[in-house]
């Protein structure tokens, strides 16, 4: 594939430039819709506007990973000749992208596959302290290249920059005592997808000022800390769900804690204030139907709020307070989000079961329970129900279910079901019984997605 000067594949244009734009932007969510303003009125006046859909498409994700993700003002530069238009995004972070493993239903995670898709050719190129150019060309008669393709060309797999390497500035070591390592990634993946709607909504609709950058680089600080900590094997084992076999499988009695170790400049800990804001506003936006994702579980909103706080007292002199586990009984009835019932589906598929069965909605709550399901646990079906699953979840088990639950909201990860599994179940008495569970997705219910699990008792113990 031959390049020209700028590094950038040629498409064999020729040297007559029908319309030329540039345009420098700040790192706000209102950047993305200034950039494609400038696009539609170049492709207007070199009557290219067949090219319009697909080229704003790229821009905008382009352009939305940039403000997001490099926390440095922006340049657009937009060249449209006869035979294609491209596109030049630069930002001045010298961070490249990096890999995401996320799953075909995620919200985030994708930017890569997505520009690949609806562009003839694209790339990134790096300008090594000075930041980075991604680029991308359109034209009309070139077969799109696949995604394999193109990360065979680049070497990479997705826009999203990876945490910022820490400054080279004096910083404190902040502990965070038995930090949840399975949980928090599982935290981080839901971040990655609501702050990114969050940017997608700011952009149409001027709200609170809040900081995303912010927010960004305190979430970063974490996760770069926990993933060096874990390496790249102990990431993999932190967020590997079950085996897609249909040999029954188990789940990890717990996730993996440890104390670890962040350094944050002394001036950043209103950051990790500003982080809550943000997450609390995106969050709040999300339970109004607002966001293209789902509202965090509660367990992911209080390992959050616990890692900021701790960063915040620890920086001003508080010693360290460990993490208290996802298995507090409040996190049994706490449910965010909307507390409307799942319209348009019949819960008699469940309650007029005459097996062991339980329903659930996105927010893990329990919405409907057969009668020998609440026999075999020794609870009253109407105090099973709005309460959380949860409650019937050992404790030990707690942050493996709400972890592998929110991976599953957040990047579309499905393994877990239609697998048989053994797990133990937590009766009303504090027994458990060891059972067989299969657990399904409603495929009945257009709207709010419902979750089927049949449990059959094993033996009791």
């Amino acid at each position: 594939m031959s390049t020209d000067d700028s590094g950038r594949p040629s498409l064999g244009r020729s040297e007559v430039v029908l319309a030329e734009r540039r345009l420098s932007l700040p790192p706000v969510p209102e950047s993305t819709r200034r950039a494609r303003s400038l696009l539609r009125e170049a492709l207007a006046d070199a009557g290219r506007d067949e090219w319009l859909d697909d080229a704003e498409l790229a821009l905008s994700e382009v352009v939305t990973n940039a403000a997001l993700h490099a926390h440095t003002d922006v340049e657009v530069h937009i060249e449209v000749c006869p035979e294609a238009v491209c596109v030049e995004v630069r930002d001045f972070d010298p961070t490249m992208p990096v890999a995401r493993g996320y799953g075909t239903e995620a919200t985030t995670g994708r930017g890569m596959g997505l520009v690949s898709a609806v562009t003839s050719q694209c790339g990134v190129r790096s300008l090594g302290e000075a930041g980075k150019v991604v680029w991308f060309c359109l034209d009309g008669d070139r077969a799109a290249p696949s995604p394999d393709e193109l990360l065979a060309a680049w070497d990479v797999a997705d826009w999203e920059d990876e945490d910022d390497a820490p400054p080279a500035v004096a910083t404190t070591e902040i502990v965070l005592l038995s930090m949840p390592a399975t949980l928090w990634l599982s935290a981080r993946q839901h971040h990655d997808a609501i702050i990114r709607e969050l940017g997608y909504h700011l952009a149409q609709n001027p709200g609170p000022d809040v900081d995303i950058a912010a927010a960004d680089r305190a979430r970063s600080r974490i996760s770069t800390a926990l993933v060096t900590a874990l390496g790249e094997s102990g990431v993999a084992a932190a967020t590997r769900p079950a085996p897609a076999g249909r040999e029954p499988a188990t789940l990890p009695a717990a996730t993996e804690q440890l104390d670890l170790k962040v350094s944050v400049p002394p001036d950043d800990g209103w950051m990790f204030g500003r982080m809550q804001d943000v997450l609390d506003h995106a969050e709040a936006l999300a339970a109004e139907g607002r966001l293209l994702v789902a509202p965090a579980l509660p367990e992911i909103v209080a390992v959050r709020d616990w890692a900021c706080e701790q960063v915040v007292a620890q920086l001003g002199g508080a010693p360290p307070t460990p993490w208290e586990g996802a298995a507090q009984s409040r996190f049994e009835t706490e449910v965010r989000g909307s507390a409307a019932p799942v319209a348009n589906w019949d819960t008699g598929i469940v309650t007029g079961s005459d097996r062991p069965v339980i329903a659930a909605d996105d927010s893990n709550r329990i919405v409907a329970v057969s009668r020998p399901l609440a026999d075999l646990l020794g609870w009253p079906v109407d105090r099973l129900v709005g309460r959380r699953v949860v409650t019937i979840v050992p404790p030990v088990f707690r942050e493996a279910h709400v972890a592998g639950f929110s991976r599953h909201l957040s990047t579309g990860e499905t393994r877990l079901l239609g697998v048989p599994l053994e797990l133990p179940v937590l009766a009303a008495d504090g027994s458990e019984v060891v059972c067989g569970v299969l657990i399904e997705r409603a495929s009945d219910n257009p709207g709010r997605p419902v979750y089927v699990a049949w449990i059959d008792p094993l033996n009791r113990r």
